[in-house]
């Protein structure tokens, strides 16, 4: 009995000793802390767009301030008023008078720039020579009005003012100078006849008579110009202008013969012309469709 007892201690010793070796690590089986992150997030082929988009201007500027613009084609409008004078070598002593119209007119045109330097175009003018006359008849005077068949194709030449190295985006002052062909249009424009009656008392009555016959020239005239621009470019392919011009006529388009009698005597004759001569003001829109460029020498 002793002995069993015996064994059994030591069978109970070696257990506890075996348990007390025996250690359980739970916190390699423990799952790792969590971590909460927000659910939006940048959309990363959004940035890289931004990024993309913010770079091209930065590039599309540089390029450009590495070329020079050596030719570019435009087509333009202009549109603006126009004075015409006329000349009148007898007023029949302020019976008949010739005031300047002012009127308005419009231009379709194609150019050619060469190193934002010298400017060349043409095309169609819509800008009608009048010529105005009135005549004196108490406080409604009688006015009659002619004009010629109102077109002409201008051909312009234009030189920019200032330095080459300035000249980048079109903007600055030209000066111009050019010449139209006017043609006119054959045939009568008009005639007119007046009467009217002077009263000196009950004796003595006078009988006016007034008439007129104005006709267009039948054969090509002409205008000079001179002039100055101011354009501004408002982007790359659209550009801004303002101008001032003065003409000279070539040749007369409007001619106006006046015969006026008194008492069917006493014969004086009058003559009205008109050439083109005047001054004009106005404003042009011009589109650059096509560009040739050159790098800068460094």
């Amino acid at each position: 009995m002793r002995d069993i007892s015996l064994i059994c201690f030591f069978v109970g010793l070696s257990l506890a000793a075996f348990a007390q070796e025996i250690v359980i690590d739970t916190n390699y089986y423990a799952p790792p802390p969590i971590v909460r992150r927000p659910v939006l997030m940048a959309d990363p082929d959004q940035n890289a767009t931004r990024r993309q988009s913010g770079k091209q201007p930065d590039n599309h500027s540089s390029l450009l301030n590495q070329l020079n613009e050596v030719q570019t084609w435009y087509v333009g409008a202009e549109g603006g008023f126009r004075s015409d004078m006329s000349l009148l070598n007898n007023s029949l002593d302020q019976l008949i008078s010739s005031p300047t119209p002012t009127k308005l007119i419009w231009s379709v045109l194609l150019g050619y720039t060469y190193h934002n330097v010298w400017t060349v175009e043409t095309g169609y003018t819509r800008a009608p020579i009048h010529q105005n006359i009135t005549i004196a008849n108490g406080s409604t005077p009688l006015i009659f009005n002619y004009q010629n068949n109102g077109y002409g194709i201008p051909l312009r030449v234009k030189r920019r003012l200032g330095s080459r190295s300035r000249a980048a985006n079109g903007t600055g002052f030209w000066i111009t100078a050019g010449a139209w062909l006017i043609p006119n249009g054959p045939g009568q424009t008009g005639k007119f006849h007046l009467i009217g009656y002077n009263y000196h008392g009950r004796s003595r009555t006078d009988t006016l008579r007034l008439s007129n016959t104005t006709t267009v020239s039948n054969r090509i005239t002409g205008v000079a110009e001179l002039g100055v621009d101011y354009a501004v470019r408002l982007s790359s392919y659209l550009e801004l202008g303002i101008y001032a011009r003065k003409y000279w006529g070539i040749g007369n388009a409007l001619q106006s013969d006046l015969v006026y009698t008194v008492n069917n005597s006493a014969k004086q004759q009058a003559t009205i012309t008109a050439d083109g001569t005047g001054w004009s003001f106005g404003l042009a829109l011009r589109y650059i469709y096509g560009k040739q460029h050159e790098l800068k020498n460094r």
